[in-house]
């Protein structure tokens, strides 16, 4: 890292081994309120993956994988000028960092334990480093009182991530460069920039890590690992497979609309309306805008479409009706590999979750309108 608020290569070094009108209404209100109440627990839930990723990836941490699937997902907001990000983006700078936090334990919750550090930047040259980076934050990320280190996964400047590059990407209040979902989302939010980018170029894309780190060497070995990623199979299942056919463009445009804000009422065959999506609006535009469908506005009338099937047999592309509200209040999209996308409540956007844990706990009628 130099000294203009990059993120340092000491990290490769210290893991590099490493709806009559009136019953229409009422349902409606009652289908879109519950998104407003009822589920507030959920945020002890762990964060998952986005159905535009694999399911597994050989060397990733699950809940590494889920923080980059997810980041790529919530950076639009934060950077909407910024076009392309995608997790192998995130991952291939994750890979050099610190080989995916390897050899530490990630909660679901993201954190990571023991702390990932990087050397003391006193210019010794341990670590390359010849440029000395005296203490910023009182040792509060790196426990250095004296000089500055790397820290996390992504082995972020004490000063870089404390200036607007840091992120809260688990959503508990608290931006942790430590934290697996934070890192990642900062990583994300720092490639991008704030000017108009397209990281599906590989020209943008090479120079937007460069800015990550000043090394064609660095920019090289994260590149590769990108392209790499990029060759896996976008998928959902639990086996890592594709979700084919119209099952996969409702989860593509489902996953496309991923931190796009929680709006009462919100959401159309056409789109965002009000500046956002309740749950079952999401679920209307999605099927419309993969699969030609047209499904019933409320969660209630989406219970009563296509076929039910068993928990048990559920597969990406169905409809998860769920009666966490005694109303069948709440719908998702089952995106394989005990993961949904949903549009939860008013303060949160459209994201990934579980469908293990605290959602599990309720009664469901999944339904398969494919």
């Amino acid at each position: 890292m130099t000294g203009k608020g990059k993120v340092v290569l000491a990290g490769s070094v210290l893991l590099a081994p490493v709806v009559l009108v009136l019953g229409l209404v009422v349902l409606f209100v009652a289908a879109v309120a519950n998104g407003a109440a009822g589920h507030e627990d959920e945020e002890a839930a762990p964060v998952a993956a986005s159905g535009g990723a694999p399911g597994k990836v050989s060397g990733i941490d699950p809940v590494m994988l889920s923080a980059y699937t997810r980041a790529a997902g919530q950076v639009t907001a934060l950077r909407p000028k910024c076009k392309g990000m995608r997790w192998s983006v995130i991952a291939g700078i994750g890979k050099v960092e610190s080989d995916h936090a390897a050899g530490r334990t990630v909660a679901a919750n993201g954190n990571i334990t023991p702390r990932i550090l990087g050397v003391r930047l006193n210019g010794s040259g341990a670590g390359g480093n010849r440029t000395s980076f005296t203490d910023t934050d009182r040792g509060r990320l790196d426990g250095d009182t004296s000089y500055d280190r790397a820290v996390g996964p992504m082995q972020f400047l004490p000063s870089t991530w404390n200036g607007p590059t840091g992120q809260d990407g688990n959503n508990d209040g608290i931006k942790d460069p430590h934290n697996a979902f934070d890192a990642a989302l900062g990583t994300a939010a720092y490639l991008c920039g704030t000017t108009a980018t397209d990281l599906k170029r590989a020209d943008q894309l090479r120079e937007a890590i460069y800015h990550y780190n000043h090394s064609t060497t660095y920019v090289n070995d994260v590149t590769g690992y990108v392209t790499e990623y990029d060759a896996l199979p976008a998928g959902t299942g639990g086996g890592g497979a594709a979700a084919a056919g119209r099952a996969g463009a409702v989860i593509r445009a489902a996953s496309a609309e991923l931190g796009t804000p929680y709006v009462w009422g919100g959401g159309s065959t056409s789109g965002p309306t009000k500046g956002g999506y309740d749950c079952s609006g999401l679920m209307l535009y999605a099927f419309h805008k993969g699969a030609g469908v047209t499904l019933p506005r409320t969660s209630q009338q989406m219970r009563h479409t296509g076929t039910r099937v068993d928990r048990a047999d559920i597969q990406p592309g169905d409809l998860i009706v769920i009666n966490n509200d005694g109303n069948w209040g709440h719908v998702g999209l089952y995106t394989g590999n005990n993961t949904m996308i949903h549009a939860p409540r008013p303060g949160k956007t459209v994201e990934t979750t579980p469908t293990t844990g605290y959602w599990e706990k309720y009664d469901w009628d999944a339904r398969r309108v494919l």
